[in-house]
């Protein structure tokens, strides 16, 4: 009977095939046109006023935690001291068993104040003990692995400091030290290419690059709410709850320290996704949530999928090919995006090194799924 078959399922499977690269490939020259639109439209965005023509310049407190940050500490202190904006006071909390805290110390200043981060306090409490020590009347909150720089902190204050907003997120892309390293532009690319097709308001803010009021900050109490692991969609979903309207700048971009090696990478990208899929329904986001669980479930069937072709034939081995190529061109797309975004090679190497990318992509994805059962690993860091 098994003999019968496969003659049916090769023609199946040929005829798929041959329908389905077509349809791809046309598909994707029409999506490639549409980008190049699209990229035409909104990059690069528009700068900030200059400084001399905003109608007042507040104090802004840029908040910190940092925790066994010791490689990155110093090149973020001076980026925030080398801020041209006259009126900018950087909290840190830091600790952690490298030195961060000794090496930031060194930097303590009527610019800089320096908290020391008890061991195992959190995020969370860490940006609460800073919290305590900030006066100014605008928060800027960014990592402790980031490197600030003028047109994008003023672009991002902007909308706040002149009383058009509560809250204005921006997002961040790779180092320039990275910008050459196919892994991390791999990363970066789906990333660069969302922020193009952000809306003006989401319910969502980057914790690495955003400025809040310091009263709005307060509406929600700060940073005393249990967060135990999500710090940045807690404090949306709080944020939104309130009421409040959270402006997106998507495209202006602070430098940030990207993955450089496999498992770092895969413990980002599993603890961002557990993080939506446990805290989605405590915060009355139930379609968040979903939506990572079925990105959890598409990385689990593309990896199992080869395994099912082996026992169902070559019908969905050719499913299988099909999918893998869609996603494929669809992340040619992006890097193609991200390449006019950051003055980055899309040659073939970068190319061919998104297919690599996208298994293990598969594989980050269909890691949380392994943590929603044990409880112990849900709100591991």
């Amino acid at each position: 009977m098994l003999t019968r078959r496969l003659p049916n399922q090769s023609i199946l499977a040929a005829l798929l095939t041959l329908t389905g690269l077509p349809a791809l490939v046309g598909y994707h020259w029409w999506q490639w046109q549409r980008d190049s639109a699209m990229l035409a439209a909104k990059w690069p965005p528009p700068p900030a006023p200059p400084l001399d023509t905003w109608e007042r310049l507040p104090h802004v407190n840029v908040l910190v935690a940092a925790w066994n940050e010791a490689a990155h500490i110093t090149a973020l202190i001076k980026s925030v001291l080398h801020l041209r904006y006259p009126h900018v006071h950087l909290v840190l909390c830091a600790g952690g068993v490298d030195g961060t805290y000794q090496r930031a110390l060194a930097y303590t200043s009527e610019r800089v104040t320096v908290v020391e981060q008890p061991a195992g306090a959190g995020k969370q409490h860490a940006l609460h003990l800073a919290l305590l020590r900030a006066n100014g009347e605008i928060i800027f909150l960014t990592d402790a692995d980031c490197v600030l720089n003028d047109a994008t902190f003023e672009a991002v204050l902007y909308p706040v400091a002149t009383g058009q907003e509560a809250v204005c997120s921006g997002q961040t892309r790779p180092l320039p030290a990275q910008m050459r390293r196919p892994f991390v532009v791999a990363q970066a690319a789906p990333q660069l290419y969302s922020f193009l097709a952000m809306p003006d308001y989401a319910s969502g803010l980057k914790g690495a690059n955003t400025a809040l009021l310091r009263t709005t900050l307060a509406t929600v109490g700060g940073f005393s709410h249990p967060a135990p692991s999500g710090t940045d969609y807690v404090l949306a979903k709080l944020l939104t709850r309130h009421g409040v309207r959270i402006r997106q700048a998507a495209l202006q971009l602070l430098a940030t320290d990207f993955p450089e090696t496999v498992p770092t990478y895969l413990r980002q990208q599993r603890r961002w996704l557990r993080n939506v899929a446990l805290l989605g329904p405590r915060f009355g986001a139930p379609d968040e949530a979903r939506a990572a669980l079925r990105t959890a479930l598409v990385g689990a069937g593309m990896l199992l999928l080869p395994g099912v072709a082996v026992v169902g034939g070559e019908v969905w081995l050719a499913v299988w090919g099909l999918l893998i190529g869609h996603a494929w061109l669809s992340r040619w797309r992006y890097l193609r995006c991200a390449a006019h975004i950051l003055g980055t090679p899309c040659d073939a190497r970068h190319v061919a090194y998104q297919l690599p990318m996208l298994l293990l992509d598969c594989v980050a994805w269909s890691q949380p799924l392994l943590d929603y059962l044990p409880h112990r690993k849900r709100w591991r860091w």
